[in-house]
């Protein structure tokens, strides 16, 4: 099969022939379903954001809204209020060679952000975890500008894809439909969406899709997985804390890791997670 490749600004190679991707989550949002992810300060952001970096990080994810069905729901003001400051900081403390991705699903904000992070002569990638759906004029900023994105896949709403099947086909019409936009395909990361975004998404329907995984492979983009705590974990292991599922986020993260994902997206950026990821790399490439 051929192997999957791309070079994201440059200067980070991300694919089948690379060490995978870790991306650190900095959460900016109260109302997310993991407190120990939360920053409300610029000091703690600025400790941890290094900490990160120096354990290996080559993504930094800003989110100033939580993105879970029965969180309180923000207006673009509020997660603007958010970001703002936290994208300068990070622009100022953050190497060159460190991404910046934005967490967002409205133009205004990836504008803003895009500004600042031009401002620094920083790079950044956007993450939508809506599929471009929420703000139709997000598409068109990011074919007009030629950002790289996260694409979280989704046909109406975040997450409301049950089987790793319907991930490939809606993948198909988002890859058609910004290539019809004249979109370098070359700029996308696919991410299926794990995680308990809909009433119907159980999580046998998490555990299913990590493990059919490598099916996803046959769109030859490069594949993040975000489970960092998430629930079909505490389901699994009868664990109702996120404090408490790092054990089983590690686990699900070598499975992932083995059965095709380059990219990692989580809330715990450590020595124990790198040496995890990299075995199961070094019993991939072996297989």
């Amino acid at each position: 099969m051929e192997k999957i490749h791309v070079k994201l600004h440059d200067f980070l190679d991300i694919g089948d022939d690379f060490p995978t991707i870790i991306i650190g989550v900095l959460n900016l949002s109260p109302e997310s379903f993991y407190k120990g992810s939360v920053y409300d300060d610029l000091m703690s952001l600025e400790k941890t954001a290094l900490k990160m970096v120096n354990s290996g990080a080559k993504i930094l994810d800003l989110g100033a809204r939580s993105t879970a069905p029965w969180s309180k729901k923000i207006t673009i003001k509020e997660e603007l209020d958010r970001i703002i400051p936290s994208m300068e900081l990070s622009c100022k403390i953050v190497p060159n060679d460190v991404v910046i991705s934005v967490d967002t699903q409205y133009r205004e904000v990836a504008q803003q952000t895009y500004d600042i992070a031009l401002k620094h002569k920083k790079r950044i990638i956007v993450n939508d975890v809506s599929c471009l759906k929420t703000d139709p004029g997000l598409l068109d900023f990011i074919v007009e500008h030629d950002i790289p994105i996260i694409l979280m896949i989704s046909k109406s709403v975040p997450g409301d894809l049950l089987t790793i099947e319907e991930i490939i086909e809606e993948s198909k019409k988002t890859i058609e439909l910004l290539s019809s936009k004249g979109y370098d395909n070359k700029k996308i990361i696919l991410d299926p969406g794990i995680g308990h975004w809909v009433e119907e998404k159980t999580p046998e329907c998490d555990m299913k899709i990590i493990g059919n995984l490598e099916k996803l492979r046959s769109l030859k983009q490069p594949i993040l997985v975000a489970i960092s705590r998430k629930s079909f974990i505490g389901a699994a292991l009868n664990i109702p804390e996120p404090e408490n599922r790092l054990n089983g986020t590690l686990s699900a993260t070598a499975i992932a890791v083995y059965n095709g994902a380059h990219i990692i997206r989580t809330h715990d950026v450590n020595k124990q997670l790198l040496e995890i990821i990299r075995m199961a790399e070094a019993i991939r490439k072996s297989a």
